[in-house]
């Protein structure tokens, strides 16, 4: 499992989160059969602009990297392994109208005398959704349907009143005025922005790709050994300081000395996982996660970023195994 990694590069929590250590991570697409599918191509996409939806997802194919690598292989633009085609729809054309008071100079180089002029601005959006299929090409079977959705808004204002300045307040006054038009009315200029809006959002559908992950740490004892060394608590504040290096080197003499210790068992696994050492996180997790089922009285939202963290480094270490595979492919 590889992992993006830089001691210098790890983002620390804010205060008013709970401590732990941010790194970044590959992760599967949203729909996993998409690993399988590395030489794709695009096919129509109906509805209203339904050429710049084509267009969009074929730039998105070609710009989809993982670790600065592109992911896609095209091996056959004419006969790929699959396609993906949809559909694009209007969902809604709305308007909503502002008004707004500013105060002006009179005339352009003097501001000796001032003016208040009243403006109308109305603000038209247009709402999209764009479906895409991926289709195998051999068999002509539905791998899966997404859908996302895409909006654009033009505002303009305009001068509908002026009177002499007496101190008028300014600024928004009345109601916000909605209406609501025929969709089939939208701007195609607008329909097309919204659809542009719409297609990088299949990105995280259709290859793997990176996020950032938070490995968190315990920062309440579990168990008296914990508890009653001062070490645990300066350690969880080194961690809240973002000095990584230290914290872990703590957690590290800490497990030394108290091996049964499961929030310094997790809180070692989080330095650990934080660093791209995946397999022995997942061991700490989980000795920590068996020790904590053991303790009668610990209460389960103590214990829960135990059991949180094993299930996240579970599923990241599968995901990551996957992409491994996909990458792997005969073609990749």
């Amino acid at each position: 499992m590889k992992r993006l990694f830089g001691l210098c590069g790890i983002l620390m929590a804010a205060a008013c989160q709970t401590p732990g250590y941010d790194y970044a991570s590959r992760a599967a697409p949203n729909f996993p059969e998409a690993l399988d599918y590395t030489d794709v191509g695009v096919g129509r996409f109906r509805g209203p602009a339904g050429d710049v939806a084509e267009a969009e997802f074929q730039a998105l194919i070609d710009g989809a990297e993982l670790q600065g690598i592109r992911w896609f292989n095209i091996l056959d633009p004419i006969q790929p392994q699959g396609i993906y085609e949809g559909d694009v729809s209007i969902t809604g054309y709305r308007r909503e109208t502002r008004f707004e008071r500013e105060r002006r100079c009179t005339k352009l180089f003097n501001c000796d005398t001032r003016k208040v002029v009243e403006m109308q601005c109305p603000k038209d959006i247009v709402d999209v959704s764009v479906r895409a299929t991926l289709v195998d090409m051999a068999t002509g079977r539905a791998v899966f349907t997404s859908e996302q959705g895409g909006a654009t808004e033009h505002e303009e204002c305009y001068d509908i009143a002026e009177y002499p300045d007496t101190d008028q307040s300014t600024g928004s006054f009345g109601e916000v005025v909605h209406e609501t038009f025929n969709r089939w009315d939208a701007p195609i200029g607008m329909v097309a922005e919204a659809v542009a809006a719409a297609v990088p959002g299949f990105r995280t559908d259709i290859a793997p790709y990176m996020t950032t992950l938070r490995a968190e740490i315990v920062e309440k004892p579990l168990v008296p050994e914990e508890a009653g060394d001062p070490r645990f608590a300066a350690a969880v504040k080194a961690t809240r300081r973002g000095e990584y290096i230290g914290a872990c080197a703590q957690w590290q003499e800490l497990a030394a000395a108290y091996p049964k210790a499961p929030g310094i068992l997790h809180n070692l696994a989080a330095c650990a996982e934080a660093r791209g050492d995946m397999e022995q996180a997942h061991l700490l997790y989980a000795q920590a996660a068996e020790i904590a089922r053991g303790i009668p009285l610990l209460k389960d939202k103590d214990a829960k970023p135990i059991f949180d963290a094993l299930s996240r480094i579970s599923r990241g270490r599968y995901e990551n195994g996957l992409i491994d595979q996909a990458k792997d492919q005969p073609g990749s």
